[in-house]
């Protein structure tokens, strides 16, 4: 069950999409979106993921706007407010450095205008985050209902993320790499380098990070995406400032290496794998390694090496691992070898 399963603004938007009563909300409306975008592939004969992007907007009638500049928000911005959009007059505060996209809906548009305009911040970095950013608008757009509101906005500051906007960010990751615009065949060495090629293949504007964690999802065979890097336990870096306030600064909690951000897809979660964000890695991983020596490298290992210190650990489970050094963390990738099934079954 997602953690989101028990926020009632997820409640409410289940119900207010006719889902009725349910246990698991957000798969419910993960499930409605899909269907829905499935239907748009099939009305609009959708042949690729940009395909579908551009069809869903078409649906949902918004229009998306780049802004690459600040030039082009400015022209953006004057360009609105002259037809008598107001709401444009605010673009530069909204898309601050926290805001990735705004959708406003239009208050004077001709017959032959489009509803809402999704803006998509496209300045420095943020252009990595584009397809996302995209897709994240049209998940509002897509779970719209009689509360219909003017603006929707995408920001990446965490602490201002509320339930809804991460359900958001789920279905955008979700519907974004739809399976069913995944290849079915050549999944028999699943590496990083067969994700960049169906990245090229199904969605070459999505950035490589984005595009990574929505295949994983969409992978047919159980396996785990993951960043490592050195941080602490969740109740130790609840308790860091009142550590240091209450103990000599040379006992404060040392930094592990830690799965900091981990995606399992669901054929993983089918034969009852699933790795919780945080744990420690395990030292005689190959993901210890890498993240000592830099570079890339590749291993069999087991999920049971992965446990903590109370005991818990993760079932028996071969897997091949490759790992790479980036920055100041390890992306890692676990597939489950083939006879993973039968292991599970027996």
């Amino acid at each position: 069950m997602s953690r989101l399963d028990n926020k009632p603004q997820i409640w409410k938007l289940a119900v207010d999409l006719g889902l009725g009563s349910t246990t698991r909300p957000v798969s419910e409306i993960l499930n409605h979106v899909k269907q829905r975008v499935r239907n748009v592939a099939q009305k609009f004969s959708s042949a690729t993921l940009n395909d579908l992007l551009t069809a869903t907007a078409e649906e949902v009638r918004t229009i998306f706007k780049e802004i690459h500049s600040n030039e082009d928000l400015e022209n953006l911005q004057s360009t609105y407010f002259a037809l008598g959009e107001t709401g444009f007059a605010n673009l530069h505060n909204e898309l601050d450095s926290q805001g990735y996209a705004i959708t406003l809906k239009r208050i004077k548009p001709a017959k032959w205008d489009r509803t809402y305009v999704s803006v998509i911040d496209c300045r420095g970095d943020k252009a990595f985050r584009a397809y996302f950013s995209k897709w994240h608008e049209l998940a509002h757009l897509l779970t719209l209902t009689q509360q219909t509101r003017l603006v929707f906005r995408r920001t990446h500051a965490t602490s201002l993320v509320d339930a809804e906007e991460g359900l958001m960010d789920l279905i955008a990751g979700e519907v974004g790499f739809l399976a069913d615009f995944i290849p079915s065949h050549g999944f028999g060495d699943i590496s990083f380098e067969m994700i960049e090629s169906v990245r090229r293949q199904v969605s070459p504007d999505a950035s490589y990070q984005a595009a990574s964690i929505g295949i994983v999802r969409a992978l047919p065979r159980p396996c785990i995406l993951l960043e490592a890097r050195l941080a602490l336990k969740k109740s130790e870096e609840r308790n860091k400032a009142q550590l240091r306030l209450a103990i000599p600064v040379h006992a404060e909690p040392t930094q592990s290496l830690r799965a900091v951000h981990t995606t399992t897809n669901q054929a993983a979660r089918d034969i009852g794998i699933y790795l919780p964000k945080n744990w420690k890695v395990p030292a005689k991983s190959v993901i210890a390694a890498v993240f000592e020596t830099g570079g890339s490298a590749r291993a069999r290992e087991n999920l049971s090496w992965w446990r903590t210190s109370s005991g818990t650990q993760l079932p028996n489970c071969p897997v091949r691992v490759e790992a790479r050094r980036v920055g100041d963390s390890v992306i890692a990738l676990l597939v489950a070898e083939e006879d993973s099934d039968a292991l599970f079954a027996a």
